[in-house]
């Protein structure tokens, strides 16, 4: 979709860029055509330039670049180029407020594995593996996720992020992440019914006992996360490909679900679950 995107020019604008596809400038190599000239006028050597550079940018693996570039609207149209090197993110935390909060998971899944840090464990790894990507995807991370990041471990997330609240928002879904998953039909199974506040619970139960299996169960959530993203922006890819003259080209087939490496207690859940009544 990026070789077909013109409104990443300035002064070319999402309804300019609907224009010159209309009229057959399809992609970038289009503009470099004699006929081309014609239709864009005056801006030829401009836009000529920008693509070329936008050429060499993706050849980079220069995602931030283009993100920068693309409206806010359109930041959907990276995923494609940039699948292969995204980072799918999701933090758990104490729930203690603004001073006293800190991190207590984080999953990330990418180049087709799985990962998850824990406080006192492995948390510090992170910093070094998410250095290995171009692309940060999550939910609710640009308010969230990615700030509370980069203050905990006093980092710069420096590369694009797609969050899919606001992109999903667009196609009208409502919810958080569980209500996305269901209007699409996924199902957590083991871990239907667990939400952010009970990954607290079970942090806080991993603190009192030390008990594997709630820490495990507490992982396996975390990594259901990660991996329900990638589901969804393949989704929200679909649809919002469609509605463009190259749909029927762009449509990505189903994502392959990964090895989570951690399993859910069902019974782990349900103990905790009956201790806290009918909270959940």
């Amino acid at each position: 979709m990026l070789e077909h995107s013109f409104c990443l020019i300035p002064r070319v604008g999402v309804g300019t860029e609907e224009k010159y596809w209309n009229a057959g400038l399809s992609s970038w190599d289009d503009v470099f055509a004699p006929e081309a000239e014609r239709l864009l006028k005056t801006k030829t050597t401009w836009v000529r330039q920008y693509v070329e550079e936008a050429r060499e940018r993706l050849n980079a693996g220069d995602a931030l670049y283009f993100q920068r570039l693309l409206p806010s609207a359109q930041h959907w149209r990276l995923f494609r180029a940039f699948r292969d090197d995204a980072a799918y993110v999701d933090i758990e935390t104490t729930g203690l407020g603004i001073g006293e909060d800190h991190i207590t998971s984080i999953a990330l899944y990418g180049h087709g594995e799985v990962k998850t840090y824990v406080y006192g464990q492995n948390l510090e790894d992170f910093q070094d593996d998410i250095r290995d990507f171009s692309l940060l995807v999550t939910y609710n991370g640009k308010t969230f996720d990615a700030p509370f990041i980069e203050r905990y471990f006093q980092i710069k997330l420096n590369m694009a992020h797609l969050d899919l609240r606001y992109i999903l928002k667009a196609l009208g879904f409502t919810g958080g992440l569980k209500q996305c998953e269901k209007q699409i039909g996924m199902d957590r199974e083991e871990l239907d019914g667990v939400n952010g506040y009970f990954a607290i619970v079970l942090w806080n139960e991993y603190q009192r006992t030390r008990d594997p299996e709630v820490l495990e169960t507490l992982l396996a959530y975390n990594a259901a996360d990660v991996v329900s993203l990638e589901q969804l922006l393949v989704h929200a890819w679909n649809c919002l490909s469609a509605k463009t003259p190259f749909g029927c080209d762009l449509q990505l087939p189903k994502a392959t679900e990964p090895v989570v490496p951690h399993t859910a207690s069902r019974a782990v859940v349900e103990r905790l679950q009956s201790r806290m009544g009918q909270m959940f």
